[in-house]
């Protein structure tokens, strides 16, 4: 295990015993892909709770076939494949996952800070290339820090709800937890202090007076931007049926899913000029008249149920 892998698993890097199941080949095949995998115990759980359901459910249906117990455990332990290769998988997905963290979240504070920065008048004397040192020092540092903690400290949206256990009329709800509803007001705060202190610096009032006119008008765009980003948190996903209700602070849309023909995730590009945190998807439909339509709907990686939606919505597609 190298280095780097055992720092990630920290502060609980053992394996967690109130996953074991009980069955000997079970748990070793658990054990054994807990050890290849990255993140704190929450990030590493979420993986070996998904492989955990599958090892017993594959175990339970070989023994309802009349397989012998101990020859059901191994051919659960054999179908889902080395232990090594799983986590292989999930490194790989915690890799890209920081890079992605560390774009999103580094590059728009590096942005900022900078501009903050710029609108102090000792920094005005600066060079360019002092400018673009501030720059990189921001963007590193906090989108490594950042990155690490999205990555290796903080787990993914839980599930709980599963698309194959619905009941017949039951809704699927997807939202956010309140952990991020409090992150989000820190945000809000945060974002009208300085969307406050650059709309007065417009008008010749307060510490920002003598930033240039761009750069406070920039700034109250970023604040904007900010806080009305960061009501994502209130918003709830419903799918009833065939139809998909998108409730927000701001509005209700109710969306028939009967004529839904594809999902597929929007252009990076439209996260610097779309409003909301979180990878945004298009869904194209066809209306009565044979017409395209299309509408979006904003994910991210804290709102619970959200990749059983994604599910759901490409099973729907006709």
């Amino acid at each position: 295990m190298t280095m780097l892998r055992t720092l990630s698993r920290l502060p609980s890097p053992k394996f967690d015993q109130q996953l074991a199941t009980g069955d000997t080949h079970l748990d070793q095949y658990l054990q054994a892909l807990d050890a290849e995998l990255v993140g704190a115990k929450t990030v590493r759980n979420h993986t070996l709770a998904a492989v955990r359901e599958q090892l017993i459910a594959q175990k339970t249906s070989s023994i309802a076939d009349g397989t012998e117990a101990t020859t059901a455990s191994l051919a659960a332990v054999q179908q889902l494949g080395p232990a090594a290769a799983r986590g292989q998988a999930q490194r790989q997905e915690r890799r890209a996952f920081y890079v992605n963290m560390m774009l999103s979240t580094g590059l728009p504070y590096a942005v900022f800070m900078t501009l903050f920065s710029f609108s102090s008048e000792t920094t005005q004397e600066s060079s360019w290339s002092g400018y673009i040192a501030m720059f990189m020092f921001y963007f590193l540092f906090f989108g490594n820090v950042m990155a690490a903690y999205l990555t290796f400290g903080q787990a993914p949206a839980k599930t709980t709800q599963r698309i194959e256990s619905l009941e017949p009329g039951e809704t699927l709800e997807v939202f956010s937890p309140p952990a991020s509803k409090a992150a989000a007001a820190i945000l809000m705060l945060l974002m009208l202090f300085v969307g406050s202190a650059a709309l007065l610096g417009i008008f010749n009032i307060g510490f920002m007076a003598s930033t240039h006119l761009a750069v406070n008008l920039f700034m109250v765009y970023i604040a904007c931007t900010g806080i009305l980003g960061a009501t994502i948190v209130n918003n709830r996903l419903l799918v009833q049926g065939d139809t998909l209700i998108k409730q927000s602070l701001f509005s209700r849309q109710v969306i028939p899913l009967t004529r839904l023909v594809a999902v597929e995730p929007a252009p990076g590009w439209q996260a610097w000029f779309r409003i909301g945190f979180g990878q945004r998807y298009i869904l194209h439909f066809c209306d009565a008249g044979g017409g395209s339509i299309k509408t979006s709907l904003i994910l991210n990686h804290e709102m619970h149920n959200s990749e059983q939606l994604l599910t759901l919505l490409q099973q729907k597609v006709k």
